[in-house]
């Protein structure tokens, strides 16, 4: 039991890196590139909407990746902070991930530009993989002790 208890400490922290690490690559990408981080992204995005025509839906996309980039700030914080709610927070940025194809273990996307592969089914398989391992991770953490025997089969 206190094995159980002890994983699920360490889950709240392990997202919570997560979440600091992907800001920080964010950053770090901006910076690489001589771009402010958030700014010369929305000035690049106002720049080519005013170039493109029927940008409506990728304006909502665009603003969707920035409200999740934004949100892993808080997620971050309620995870290091370990509130209740970082749960149901971040199975709400699940939705968000989908749909701008960020990995939630930032690790997978590092390494994979870190040793240059560039393979769409890798990427795939990863994202997959990455946010399969968050759902189960965060349902595990939300379960009850009692909830964990009774799948155990002990009383």
């Amino acid at each position: 039991m206190k094995k159980i208890m002890n994983l699920k400490s360490k889950l709240w922290y392990f997202w919570g890196c997560m979440d600091v690490l992907a800001v920080l690559l964010y950053c770090i990408n901006a910076f690489r590139q001589d771009r402010i981080p958030f700014i010369s992204d929305v000035m690049a995005f106002s720049d080519l909407t005013n170039d493109v025509s029927g940008g409506g839906l990728v304006t909502l996309f665009f603003i969707l990746d920035l409200m999740l980039l934004l949100s892993l700030f808080a997620s971050a914080w309620f995870f290091f902070k370990r509130k209740t709610y970082a749960i149901k927070f971040a199975l709400i940025q699940e939705v968000f991930r989908l749909i701008s194809f960020r990995c939630s273990v930032s690790l997978f996307p590092m390494l994979v530009s870190m040793f240059g592969v560039s393979n769409v089914w890798l990427n795939l398989g990863l994202f997959v993989l990455s946010e399969l391992l968050k759902i189960y991770s965060l349902v595990f953490v939300m379960k009850k002790p009692e909830d964990e025997r009774s799948l155990r089969g002990t009383p």
